[in-house]
């Protein structure tokens, strides 16, 4: 309808007139409810997104999308327990949701439940081998967890797949950095600052390689970069 096209175009505030109207026709539409509860998600306003969505479900418990976007709102506002059990639901409603799989991976991993993360973005790279970010996501998740290997090999992937991303090469050089490989970390920085020099994280973390090298004078420059 009119509301989801306003919606499309970014027209936030004109697809809620439309769904109110919609909802003004049938107040037991749980699309309505659901998109305005987007629209309102989309204008960073949490709480009207969450009652939408909880009116959608409401009229509709097997509504897997409320669930799903609802989790995206809870996580965001860092209720991670509740946001966690909604994509649980999302994913015994539509147990084929990549995407369901990769939100509530990044949930698990922000609290350090890694291995768990790890199930979830093998999950969505089953359904999907091509997402290259989720195997940036689950290099990191298995950086943490000491698989400095697994999180190169995840990193290699990655950077196949999407051989411009800078934040690649600073994952791939954390990792052979804990490996003591400094000099291969040291590239990837470099690699990374190529691409985008304003890159913090590679400023810092090629400081602390060049510094494990002797470079201090190179380690104090990249310090003061970062």
């Amino acid at each position: 309808n009119r509301g989801n096209i306003h919606q499309i175009l970014g027209n936030y505030h004109e697809a809620i007139a439309d769904h109110n109207q919609a909802l003004q026709l049938d107040p037991k539409l749980a699309e309505a409810y659901h998109n305005r509860g987007n629209a309102h998600y989309a204008l960073t306003d949490y709480q009207s997104a969450i009652a939408d969505y909880n009116h959608a479900l409401k009229i509709n418990p097997s509504f897997a999308g409320a669930y799903y976007n609802r989790g995206l709102v809870l996580a965001h506002l860092k209720n991670y327990h509740r946001a966690i059990e909604d994509f649980n639901q999302a994913l015994k409603l539509n147990p084929d949701d990549v995407q369901a799989y990769c939100e509530r991976g990044l949930v698990r991993s922000t609290l350090e439940d890694y291995e768990g993360a790890i199930a979830d973005y093998d999950q969505a790279l089953q359904e999907n081998p091509t997402l290259a970010l989720v195997y940036g996501f689950r290099a990191n998740a298995l950086r943490r967890l000491g698989d400095y290997q697994g999180a190169i090999a995840d990193s290699n992937r990655l950077l196949q797949l999407n051989p411009n991303l800078a934040e690649g090469y600073c994952d791939r050089a954390a990792a052979r950095r804990s490996l003591g490989d400094h000099k291969g970390a040291i590239k990837d920085y470099d690699r990374a600052l190529q691409i985008n020099d304003n890159l913090a994280a590679a400023y810092y973390g090629r400081g602390i390689a060049r510094e494990a090298l002797q470079d201090l004078e190179g380690a104090i420059d990249d310090n003061t970069q970062a």
